[in-house]
């Protein structure tokens, strides 16, 4: 399976990334792997805890020295829907039932245009990391940028900025 990425603009008209990305799981499994803790902290950057009742999710990063950042939930509809604001990002995923899967699809606005490839190559590797979640193995990827898919980001969203 492949995460399918195209740079636009939200219909607040904000520039964003979107994702899309279907899963051979029930959407009832990759709405749990996107809203519960241990399964979350496999493939999702950091330590995320969200607490729905309270209506935010914590980010920590074992290791570093920053505080634990706490984001708003802007919109919470189990099993479909899940919107954050995170470190000045707009973050809104949804999943669509897709046969046996689910289609999970991911809008993550973009302040700062400089930014665009990191982001694309970070959640293509987080996308395919819950691909493997849900197949009940361990992740592979390395911490870290994967240079290949930085490249080919870089390469392609140039491109489209030039036109």
């Amino acid at each position: 399976m492949s995460t399918e990425v195209r740079l636009g603009t939200t219909p607040q008209g904000a520039r964003a990334l979107f994702f899309s990305r279907r899963y051979a799981h029930p959407r009832s499994a990759v709405w749990a792997a996107l809203t519960t803790d241990e399964p979350l902290a496999q493939w999702f950057p950091g330590e995320p805890k969200l607490d729905a009742a309270a209506g935010t999710i914590t980010f920590s990063f074992p290791g570093e020295d920053d505080e634990p950042e706490v984001a708003p939930v802007s919109e919470f509809d189990p099993p479909r829907l899940l919107a954050f604001h995170w470190s000045g990002d707009d973050l809104r995923w949804t999943l669509e039932e897709d046969g046996a899967g689910c289609l999970l699809r991911l809008s993550n606005t973009i302040p700062d245009p400089e930014w665009t490839a990191n982001i694309a190559a970070g959640w293509d590797t987080c996308l395919g990391d819950l691909d493997t979640v849900l197949d009940g193995r361990e992740p592979t990827s390395a911490p870290g940028p994967d240079e290949e898919l930085l490249t080919r980001y870089r390469t392609r969203f140039s491109a489209d900025q030039e036109r």
